[in-house]
């Protein structure tokens, strides 16, 4: 598959575990090496303004960063998991 965020043909994410949409996109428009970069990148942003992934509201947050780092388009409101 092509990533949507590198340009590559490369080997797809795979399973990632995210809910929903973002979930499927995930696994169907990135590949494993960005998926990689992000969840080491993914730590930094939670630290960074001090999320907390078990409240609805940073999970939330925490979604948006992560279309935003793999370049996935943005998701209709009232369409998360």
């Amino acid at each position: 598959m092509t990533c949507v965020r590198c340009g590559q043909t490369r080997e797809s994410a795979g399973r990632v575990g995210l809910p929903g949409q973002l979930g499927e996109e995930v696994e169907r428009m990135v590949c494993a090496e960005c998926w990689k970069e992000w969840l080491q990148q993914q730590i930094r942003v939670i630290n960074h303004y001090g999320l907390r992934p078990v409240l609805k509201e940073d999970r939330e947050k925490l979604f948006d960063f992560t279309r935003q780092f793999l370049n996935l388009p943005a998701e209709a409101a009232g369409g998360r998991a």
